[in-house]
């Protein structure tokens, strides 16, 4: 459920200092909760803002600073691989975090996750190769099933 947009928030409260209406009746013409309304007047007694807060779930664990450093040792060495992404935000203190972690991350912020290969290609076709020539997908899972089915294969 999105929040409550803040114009409402501030028609609310503005209902409830004129005193024409009980808070039940307010929360009743405006279609929101009791608790609603009464979140809102303890905000607004305590001066503070009515805009919605952050929506839920955990905070990130890779903030601004930590992203602004992946990004520079990205840009710096294209090819870094996650397990040395890892260790250079520990050494900047950061706390550890896992390999699918800092993959998201790089997703996130759209850098690259594909490393160039560094050493020239063999001559030798490896069986990936000779098994996606065949037209079938190389997934195990696929090819079980194929096999339980018999289905004839090319």
């Amino acid at each position: 459920m999105r929040p409550y947009p803040k114009e409402l928030r501030s028609r609310v409260v503005a209902a409830v200092e004129q005193g024409e209406l009980t808070i039940v009746d307010i929360a009743r013409v405006f279609s929101v909760g009791l608790t609603f309304v009464k979140k809102m007047l303890r905000l607004h007694r305590a001066g503070e803002d009515l805009a919605p807060r952050h929506g839920g779930g955990p905070k990130p664990l890779l903030q601004d600073p930590e992203r602004a450093l992946l990004r520079a040792a990205v840009a710096q060495q294209p090819d870094v691989t996650l397990g040395e992404l890892q260790a250079l935000l520990v050494a900047h203190g950061s706390r550890a975090v896992s390999g699918s972690t800092l993959c998201r991350a790089l997703q996130a912020l759209q850098l690259p996750r594909k490393k160039k290969v560094s050493s020239p290609r063999s001559g030798t076709k490896s069986n990936a190769t000779n098994f996606a020539s065949w037209g079938r997908s190389s997934t195990c899972a696929t090819v079980s099933l194929w096999t339980r089915w018999g289905v004839m294969w090319r």
